[in-house]
């Protein structure tokens, strides 16, 4: 029996309508419970349909699509909207991530482009239930203080923690984190903390342009009295609500952060978060092997570069000889480029590891994004490069229950069905 994915569609224009309604007719994993033509309406049938999720266009009388986002997200919590919009609608791209949206396709668009939003989102919004149920229920979460060896206790606390690690400077691990901290804000509608490790020299609070008054050691001067709300206190509010933990306000402080501190200080965290990114330094400190050991993924970035895949061909050696399952280890290839002499299946062949993502190489908006301060996925979610960053949060996400796979069926042919209004 395939589990049906209830899609509600709000557009005024009824020609559209149709031919959504057409097309994802043929799916035999999808079924379209409703129709709105403007936003108010959308939200009064998705408080009565309960759709698992709601295609939504922008630009409608009444209600916009922005508003209605906006609405169901504090109201309808459960249904999460893809927005449909025209190219050049920038802003409205930006306020629609604000809004709640989890996910936007421009038109004109695709069936193969739509079907796959669907099923993205909708599996996300599976997997982010799963883990909820694991962590709301039974007994509550477990103070690791001391940390317990090996793999034993690890997912014993609430928060998952993702450790993003690269052996080379220069290849964008700081900034991927970064980004995708924020875009995990955004698609889990989950706690997020974002913590720069690399306490000498972290980019995080410049990446996001964040006043760096205080940081971590702030928190150490208190670690005997630290509680949630002291915490909170200290961690910076950066973007899409996530709440950053930023290096010491000067190198030299950085000898004051001891593996005792760390290891309370994500004891703590744990508690507070659903989820917690990690920004590392290339050092494998005794600090950094602390919170690997604990981590829940290891997200290794590299780069098409001979050095890069030098230093990552390294690190992979070492997380062996220090029994870290390749299971908890996502390589990821940055600054992908279809001109370079490498490829994917060429640093596969020499790493003898699979790459789970590819991050392709966009310099003009990454360098705006990085002098301005502004992380790409929310000024341009629209882009390449934004919308493998959300790809990769699904990945990180803990998988649900096996659910089984949709009948083969007819497919016709889906190329640019819906024109640009």
């Amino acid at each position: 029996m395939i589990e049906l994915i209830k899609v509600l569609i709000v557009d005024d224009i009824t020609s559209t309508l149709d031919n959504l309604q057409k097309l994802l007719s043929f799916e035999p994993d999808i079924q379209v419970v409703g129709t709105a033509v403007n936003g108010k309406e959308g939200v009064e049938q998705a408080k009565k349909l309960a759709p698992d999720i709601v295609l939504m266009d922008v630009n409608m009388p009444i209600m916009d699509g922005i508003q209605a986002t906006e609405t169901l997200a504090q109201e309808v919590s459960s249904s999460p909207v893809i927005i449909m919009s025209v190219q050049g609608e920038r802003d409205y791209l930006r306020r629609a991530m604000q809004s709640g949206a989890r996910e936007f396709l421009i038109k004109p668009f695709s069936g193969d482009e739509l079907i796959a939003s669907i099923r993205r989102v909708y599996q996300l919004e599976q997997k982010k239930e799963s883990f909820l149920a694991k962590t709301t229920s039974g007994a509550a979460p477990a103070a690791v203080v001391p940390a317990p060896d090996g793999e034993h206790g690890r997912r014993a606390e609430h928060g998952q923690v993702f450790f993003f690690y690269s052996g080379k400077g220069g290849v964008g691990k700081s900034l991927i984190a970064a980004n995708l901290a924020v875009s995990m804000a955004n698609e889990t509608k989950g706690k997020v903390a974002l913590v720069d490790l690399d306490l000498q020299f972290g980019d995080i609070g410049v990446l996001l342009n964040l006043d760096h008054s205080q940081g971590i050691t702030d928190l150490i001067e208190n670690i005997d009295h630290m509680d949630a709300d002291f915490i909170r206190e200290i961690m910076v509010d950066g973007p899409a609500g996530v709440k950053v933990l930023l290096t010491p306000i000067s190198p030299e402080l950085a000898d004051l952060v001891t593996v005792d501190h760390v290891r309370r200080i994500f004891s703590e965290l744990r508690k507070i978060f659903d989820y917690i990114i990690v920004d590392s330094s290339a050092h494998l400190g005794e600090i950094n092997l602390e919170v690997l050991d604990h981590a829940d993924k290891v997200v290794v970035v590299t780069s098409l570069s001979i050095p890069a895949i030098k230093n990552t061909k390294l690190a992979l050696k070492i997380f062996d000889s220090l029994s870290i399952s390749p299971d908890r280890v996502v390589l990821l290839l940055n600054k992908s480029d279809a001109h370079s002499e490498f490829n994917k299946e060429s640093v596969e062949a020499n790493l003898r590891f699979p790459i789970a993502g590819q991050i392709p190489n966009d310099p003009k908006l990454v360098i705006n994004s990085i002098n301005r301060g502004n992380p790409f996925v929310t000024t341009h979610p629209e882009s390449e490069i934004s919308q493998r960053i959300r790809e990769l949060v699904g990945k990180l996400m803990p998988a649900p229950a096996a659910a089984p796979a949709p009948e083969a069926a007819e497919k016709k042919a889906r190329k640019g069905l819906f024109a640009r209004r």
